[in-house]
Parts: structure tokens; C-alpha cells; sequence
């Protein structure tokens, strides 16, 4: 019997060969239909992270909402994986719910479990993970490895992953943009389209197939 350092060693060329890391081509975009993300560029095939600026903070939410209504509006399918059950599908028309796989889970281990199988799986072409009200101790518990497998997949099936987190958790996220805004109370009637271009964005790091990742200094008013 082989022992367990070469079988660790054997198991890492396996992992190796099956799942090559490729570069991603810059011009690989995923067009969700809304300016202020299309704007910066969503790639495709790979794990972008969205967070908010500060803690609580009403953009995030906000931003959610636009990108799922954008892409289903145009006639996009999409997963939801909701990792605490708390989205409300209300102001989506049933006709664009209809494009739309709802996965309802209550801890964020089954999200990252249900990502996994929408991910490998391939035939939808946006995966959403929803974490934004799994608490900041939650989601610590997932080992990186995880994430790390998430974004091979990504890059095997050509699926785009959008995840909405708390807090900067995805330390191997291709895209991470820290989402803000300006929502004062006067504003707090008014409808979520009429709220976008409150919302600004700023690309806290980029990173491109194997190059070192770089923090740019970049922010984008939005537009709606």
C-alpha cells in the first residue's frame, strides 16, 4: 500500500490534469442587461463577488434585485441559491420567474453544496449565491478549498457565478466589487428602478486567468 504523502501527491497531479487552470480571455464578457454592471465586465466562466461597502448597507440588496431582473427581462435562465431563504420574489413578473431556478436553503454549507451541482451541471448559464443574510461567522466555516472547486467549475462548464456576501469571503474571486450608495430617507419610498442610480460601484480587485490580482482604484457612478 502506497503511502499516504504519494497518494496525496498522486490525488494533486489527478486534480491537476482533470481541472487546468486557463487563462480567461479579457473579451469573455457576461452581459446581465444592466449598464452599471456591464459597464466594469462580469467575466465569464468564473466566480465574481459582491459586497457592500459597509456593513448593512442597502446596496447590495438593491444591486441583487437589478441583476436578477435585468437578466431575466431579457430572456436569460438563471439559479438562485438562496443560502438563508430569505428571497421575496416580489416586482418579478411570473413570466420572468418562470426563466428563474429557485433553490431555498436555510445554512450556507447547503448553498455551497447546491452551487456545486448547478455549477457542474452547466446547462444554466448564471448561478447566483445569495449569502448576504448568512451570518459573517457562517460563512468563515467555508473552507477556501470549497471555493476554489466552485471557481474550477466555473471555468470547466463556461458558467457565470455571481456571489453575494456580507463581507470579502471569496478569496479566489476573479471580480470582487464592493457596492455602495446614497439612500437617504426621503428616498426610501421611491421603487428599486428609481433607486439605481444612487448605487456606485468600486472594483476592490481584478483578477485575469494566472495573473496577480491588483487592486484598482476605480469608481463607477451608476447609471440605470
Amino acid at each position: 500500500m502506497a503511502p499516504a504523502s504519494d497518494k496525496v501527491l498522486y490525488l494533486r497531479q489527478l486534480l491537476a490534469e482533470r481541472f487546468k487552470e486557463a487563462s480567461l480571455p479579457s473579451q469573455e464578457i457576461y452581459a446581465t442587461g444592466l449598464p452599471v454592471l456591464d459597464e466594469i465586465g462580469i467575466p465569464r466562466g468564473a466566480l465574481t463577488e459582491l459586497i457592500p461597502s459597509v456593513p448593512r448597507s442597502s446596496g447590495g440588496p438593491l444591486l441583487f434585485y437589478a441583476v436578477l431582473h435585468a437578466v431575466l427581462q431579457k430572456g436569460e435562465r438563471a439559479v438562485l441559491i438562496d443560502g438563508k431563504n430569505s428571497f421575496a420574489p416580489s416586482g418579478i413578473s411570473s413570466t420572468h420567474l418562470n426563466r428563474l431556478l429557485w433553490v431555498r436553503c436555510h445554512r450556507a454549507w447547503e448553498a455551497i453544496k447546491a452551487a456545486d451541482l448547478a455549477i457542474r451541471d452547466g446547462n444554466i448559464p448564471l448561478v447566483i449565491i445569495l449569502l448576504s443574510t448568512n451570518s459573517p461567522g457562517e460563512l468563515r466555516k467555508i473552507p477556501a478549498p470549497s471555493w476554489h472547486r466552485l471557481q474550477l467549475l466555473a471555468e470547466k462548464s463556461a458558467v457565470t457565478v455571481l456571489a453575494f456576501t456580507p463581507q470579502a469571503q471569496v478569496g479566489c474571486a476573479r471580480l470582487r466589487i464592493s457596492v455602495d450608495g446614497d439612500f437617504p430617507l426621503k428616498k426610501l419610498h421611491l421603487a428599486r428602478t428609481n433607486l439605481l442610480p444612487s448605487l456606485h460601484l468600486h472594483v476592490a480587485r481584478r483578477r485575469l486567468g494566472q495573473e496577480r490580482s491588483t487592486d484598482e482604484a476605480i469608481r463607477r457612478a451608476a447609471c440605470a
